[in-house]
C-alpha cells in the first residue's frame, strides 16, 4: 500500500522594518512571537540595510524598552535568526522600477521591501497603514497586515 506523502510549502514573507521594531519593542507580544515561532509556516525576508536602521535607532529603542544594551543585542539576534537578510543589488533594476513606481506617492522609503517583494514573488508584512492603503488604491493586494499573518499562521 503506498503512503501519502503531505507536500507542505512554507510561504515566503518579506518583512518591513516597522514589524522588526515592533517585535523588538515588545518582546512578548504578537509580532515578535510569530517572527520567534512560525518558522513551520513562513520563510521571512528582508533587504540587509535593516541592520543599518535598527542600529541608528538603537539608543531609542534601548530608551523604550528598558532593556540593557545585552538584552537588547541577544533579542534582535534572536529575530534576526529568524529573518533571511538579501542584499538590496541581487534585485534586477526592471523589478526596481516597478518598486519606485509603486510607492510613488505613497513612501519612496519603503521601494526596496516592494522590490525584495516583487523580486521573490511574495507579500509583504507591514505595520504602515499608509502603505498597505496606497498600494491597494494601485491594485496591490499583498501587502499583509500583522491580523493577516496570524490567521494564515493559525490555520497550518
Amino acid at each position: 500500500m503506498e503512503q501519502k506523502q503531505e507536500s507542505f510549502c512554507k510561504v515566503k514573507i518579506v518583512v518591513d522594518t516597522n514589524i522588526i521594531f515592533s517585535g523588538l519593542l515588545s518582546s512578548k507580544g504578537v509580532i515578535s512571537d510569530l517572527l520567534l515561532n512560525s518558522s513551520n509556516t513562513f520563510d521571512f525576508y528582508s533587504p540587509s540595510f535593516v541592520l543599518e536602521e535598527l542600529d541608528n535607532h538603537k539608543e531609542k529603542i534601548l530608551k523604550l524598552t528598558g532593556f540593557s544594551e545585552k538584552e537588547l543585542v541577544y533579542l534582535q539576534r534572536s529575530l534576526l535568526k529568524k529573518i533571511d537578510l538579501i542584499d538590496l543589488e541581487s534585485i534586477k533594476d526592471v523589478t526596481w522600477e516597478k518598486a519606485i513606481e509603486l510607492t510613488q506617492n505613497i513612501d519612496e522609503f519603503d521601494a526596496p521591501f516592494i522590490a525584495l517583494a516583487l523580486e521573490l514573488k511574495s507579500p509583504l508584512w507591514t505595520g504602515d497603514k499608509k502603505l498597505i492603503k496606497g498600494l491597494q488604491n494601485k491594485g496591490v493586494d499583498w501587502a499583509l497586515t500583522t491580523d493577516i499573518i496570524t490567521n494564515i499562521r493559525n490555520e497550518e
